[in-house]
């Protein structure tokens, strides 16, 4: 097993910690889009730090597997609304993830 490291942009989810580390074997595009979608979703980190919680979450598949490829997600949280990450492959086993936009 590889570890998945991700790392949350302070900036934009402040409460959310600065690095998280998931474990994951990546070795397609969709388990990059898997992961992604399985920690917006699970990660207590998130929901803490956005102040509610994550119930669905699906991601775009990303084109490739290359540092610097960029996918994007939607997320729908405990009251219906809808939420958007942007997630940045950051190095072969890690993803960085921002709130693109909130409701």
């Amino acid at each position: 097993d590889r570890t998945m490291l991700v790392r949350v942009a302070r900036s934009l989810v402040l409460a959310l910690p600065g690095t998280l580390v998931l474990a994951g074997c990546f070795t397609t595009t969709a388990d990059f889009r898997t992961e992604a979608e399985t920690f917006i979703v699970e990660d207590e980190s998130v929901s803490d730090g956005l102040g509610v919680a994550l119930v669905s979450a699906n991601c775009d598949e990303p084109a490739d597997q290359e540092v610097g490829t960029v996918f994007d997600c939607t997320a729908i949280d405990e009251n219906g609304d809808e939420w958007g990450f942007e997630v940045e492959i950051a190095e072969s086993n890690g993803i960085e993830l921002s709130v693109s936009e909130r409701p």
